[in-house]
């Protein structure tokens, strides 16, 4: 065989070696037209939970107001002072007690409401209610459980309501000092959900 046809065979040959490896699956193919990358996984503050399908959405809600309005008159010094009715929804299943604290970041973090002790599988806090088995610290008043909004005339503030996410009991007793009570919970807690509403006195 003559010395040009053997080259022109080896390369026809090297040609289609490289065309065989190029259609393997070995190698990174560019991205279709609009197609992403899969979600990774994430967190937040909030507690929603992203695990590349669906978003779980660990929230806090009310049905007396929505997210970041104004809070009724009647869960403040000016009407009943009751504490409010809450939802906890999609709470992680890890969880082995729950607690809330209502605070008013506006008067240097007052604390209006500690109550833990609650149930994981706790769905529901009706209003004016404590379960059986939770328990109440004190406020920052100084008196046992519940304290509304009280803002001093004129003014609006903004309360934080978190619910907290424990994956062991917390040990509050009943009659607690807020701030003990509240720092327990911070250092403990596996997840949070934060509720806001307002209140203005009239």
């Amino acid at each position: 065989m003559a010395p040009f046809r053997r080259a022109t065979i080896a390369v026809v040959l090297a040609s289609l070696l490289l065309a065989a490896c190029g259609t393997s699956g070995r190698t990174l193919r560019d991205p279709e037209p609009g197609a992403t990358a899969p979600p990774r996984k994430t967190t937040n503050n909030g507690g929603v939970v992203s695990t590349g399908q669906a978003a779980t959405a660990f929230a806090l809600t009310s049905d007396a107001w929505a997210p970041g309005a104004a809070i009724p008159k009647v869960y403040s010094c000016d009407g009943a002072d009751v504490s409010p009715p809450l939802t906890f929804d999609k709470v992680p299943a890890d969880a082995v007690e729950l607690a809330v604290v209502m605070t008013d970041p506006d008067a240097g973090g007052f604390v209006h409401w500690v109550i833990a002790g609650l149930a994981p599988t706790t769905t529901v806090l009706g209003e004016s209610s404590v379960p059986l088995g939770a328990v109440q610290a004190k406020n920052s008043a100084g008196t046992l459980g519940y304290t509304g909004p009280c803002t001093p005339t004129g003014q609006t503030h903004t309360y934080e309501l978190t619910l907290y996410v424990l994956d062991a009991a917390s040990g509050i007793a009943d009659g607690a000092a807020p701030a003990d009570a509240v720092t327990t919970l911070q250092a403990r807690s596996t997840a949070t959900a934060v509720l806001t509403g307002t209140y203005r006195r009239p």
